[in-house]
């Protein structure tokens, strides 16, 4: 299996939303990185995260998104839905090594739900090819990540990294980087 240099994911939607400006700028980044990254040979795998978990809205029109990426030139190889993920996610908690933050993340699922923090790391250690799940092709898997995401995630980012790192698969700095958009509120 040949890994890709990078999977990048960009046009993170949650269900309540519709296309906006965000979604727009975050493709005018990624194709002018695209474009530099194929100039330099490497290859990419392009994700997205549709996040039906967060605020579900059933009428989220999955193809209607889709086709609007491709329009733009910059069709994903995969788009999973962040309840896709639960199952990795119960993965990722069962190798938390540090045992105040596992018990801390399975205090905030008994009692409200799954954390955005937690769904981060479980996606990037499939993207990574650390974790499986059946949607996530290991022809995509890259050695390292890149994320175009609006600067209000930051916080949610950070708290992935360190369950990441508590995991002990792969020190996160050195394979996860960003490219952070302006503005936003969170949801």
């Amino acid at each position: 299996m040949a890994i890709k240099d990078l999977s990048i994911e960009y046009a993170h939607i949650y269900t309540n939303n519709r296309i906006s400006a965000e979604h727009q700028l975050s493709v005018r980044v990624l194709g002018s990185l695209k474009r530099r990254y194929e100039e330099e040979g490497k290859s990419m795998s392009l994700v997205v995260m549709v996040d039906d978990y967060s605020f579900p809205d059933p009428t989220f029109n999955y193809d209607e998104f889709s086709a609007w990426l491709e329009s733009e030139g910059l069709k994903p190889d995969l788009l999973i839905r962040e309840s896709q993920l639960i199952p990795v996610c119960d993965d990722v908690l069962k190798l938390v090594k540090k045992r105040s933050l596992r018990t801390q993340l399975e205090d905030y699922i008994r009692s409200k739900k799954y954390p955005c923090s937690l769904f981060i790391a479980a996606w990037y250690l499939v993207r990574l090819g650390k974790l499986s799940h059946p949607q996530f092709d290991e022809k995509l898997v890259a050695k390292k990540l890149l994320n175009i995401l609006p600067e209000s995630f930051k916080p949610f980012e950070d708290k992935g990294l360190e369950i990441i790192a508590a995991t002990k698969l792969v020190a996160p700095a050195e394979v996860v980087s960003y490219e952070f958009l302006p503005g936003r509120l969170v949801a």
